[in-house]
């Protein structure tokens, strides 16, 4: 905070609040005849108005290995609601909840929709219909809280005295302290490889249709959000030492497990890339996702162009997706080649897309 007019006399700090109105549902929503669901649409209305706030569009979508997920699109109609928390809780036969998503966003002008994964496909809902569907009901109970453009602003209290940056010069103790907490984390780093290496106390397997490789729930529960709805929830894996996870290579899950336990990658390739992050987004590891997603787009070429636009927009990344359009239109040469012509018989709705940006520059 400065002063426009004259000098500062002296150093302070002023500490501000901004308190933002809210307002909060819960509710329950159930979807008949589940096994042949497609799509379902609420929405909400605010409490003291009778006007939309948000829609919320239900979807299945069938992604790899034919696994089919259930999407949730939220459309805001409120220029007000720029921010909004969300949770789902599947509900069993027994009336428990378990937690199926947890997600908080923020709208702005250019951005008005934001899309979401459910935890479980609907294969495994399916496999445990006697817990999660009677009569083939799928029954989701809603929490979800959103701004209102109600605010009040106000300094709360000002310090005098307080020193200037230039008086606030790291002594030696702050250096050397520093350097402990960045010796620390190495250490921390060193312990979780050695244990990963050594299979200390490991109490699951991951398994491929090739390999058993050894983890620790806790860690795994730790870097995912899925791996732990799998662990702590009533399913399958709760119980079991094993997880199945045939849609996946050997080396990716050496790879994944690497980076869930040191929070690095090996030396990246075009194909592991994409194998990995097909992995991350399956079990929500956002970083390893991102880092995936940077080296992609980072190694684009007019070979590997269209077959990246596929992976994007299976699984719905629509900032790598843009990315990867802008690159194809800029390299116009890839619309004269024969991976192009087949692109256009087997991605239609993908090349319409295409041609209609091409046209509209």
């Amino acid at each position: 905070m400065w002063k426009s007019i004259g000098e500062v006399g002296r150093n302070v700090y002023c500490f501000a609040r901004t308190r933002l109105e809210v307002e909060r549902r819960s509710f329950l929503r159930s979807i008949k005849q589940f096994s042949a669901f497609q799509k379902s649409t609420y929405q909400i209305t605010s409490i003291s108005e009778d006007y939309i706030i948000l829609t919320l569009k239900l979807f299945s979508r069938e992604g790899r290995n034919n696994e089919t997920f259930i999407r949730v699109e939220v459309h805001a109609h409120d220029q007000n609601a720029k921010f909004s928390t969300f949770r789902i809780h599947l509900l069993d036969t027994a009336g428990n909840k378990i937690q199926c998503l947890s997600e908080e966003f923020t709208f702005d002008d250019d951005f008005e929709t934001s899309l979401f994964t459910l935890t479980f496909s609907k294969e495994k809902l399916m496999e445990n219909k006697d817990l999660y569907l009677p009569n083939d009901v799928l029954t989701l109970y809603w929490e979800c809280a959103f701004s209102t453009g109600n605010e009040s602003k106000e300094i709360e209290y000002v310090c005098s005295g307080c020193p200037s940056i230039q008086e606030r010069n790291l002594t030696s103790d702050d250096l050397e302290s520093k350097q402990m907490s960045l010796d620390s984390t190495k250490i921390l780093k060193e312990n979780l490889v050695s244990s990963y290496k050594e299979n200390l106390l490991c109490d699951t397997k991951l398994e491929t249709k090739t390999g058993s490789f050894p983890a620790h729930k806790y860690i795994l529960s730790a870097r995912s959000p899925v791996f732990k709805a799998m662990f702590t929830n009533d399913m399958r894996e709760r119980n079991s030492e094993c997880v199945n996870i045939e849609d996946l290579s050997d080396d990716t899950v050496q790879s994944m497990l690497l980076y869930i336990y040191t929070a690095t990658l090996p030396d990246l390739q075009w194909d592991s890339a994409c194998s990995l992050y097909t992995a991350a987004d399956k079990y929500e590891i956002l970083s390893l996702k991102n880092e995936c997603s940077s080296f992609l787009n980072c190694n684009l070429t007019q070979d590997n162009a269209l077959d990246l636009l596929i992976l994007t927009d299976m699984h719905q990344d629509e900032d790598l997706k843009s990315a990867v359009q802008d690159y194809i239109l800029n390299h116009r040469s890839i619309f004269n080649t024969n991976e192009w012509k087949l692109f256009m018989k087997t991605n239609v709705e993908l090349a319409a897309d295409l041609m209609y940006l091409k046209l509209k520059e």
